[in-house]
């Protein structure tokens, strides 16, 4: 009679126990040096800095991130500067005409590459 309650019950606490642990957004790398590496995407050089400090602060917990070292890139299809002026003057036109402006940036445009450790 035990059994009939204990199997089931201790399937429900190890499927409890799972459903509540939690992915990572983004793969982060191991050093052997004890320090990790990831990546942040966004459409602007500030969401991807977000993007990625917020990845950090969820690897490290209860414990800090401290940046070691970051980098910036921009993969956008045309120059980062010109992107500003066309999505600029697109947005000018959109206004006068009464029309949506369309969204020439993409959610990868930016990338910010942060190495850190947990203190």
């Amino acid at each position: 009679m035990l059994n009939k309650f204990l199997i089931p019950t201790s399937l429900s606490i190890v499927l409890l126990l799972t459903a509540c642990q939690s992915t990572p957004s983004v793969p982060v790398i191991v050093r052997a040096d004890n320090t990790f590496e990831l990546t942040g995407l966004g459409t602007t050089k500030a969401k991807a800095q977000a993007n990625a400090l917020n990845d950090a602060k969820k690897h490290c917990g209860i414990k800090t991130p401290i940046v070691i070292s970051d980098t910036t890139t921009y993969n956008g299809v045309i120059d980062e500067k010109m992107g500003r002026v066309l999505e600029q003057g697109v947005g000018v036109i959109g206004s006068v005409l009464g029309t949506k402006t369309p969204n020439l940036s993409r959610d990868d445009d930016y990338e910010y590459h942060i190495k850190f450790r947990c203190q």
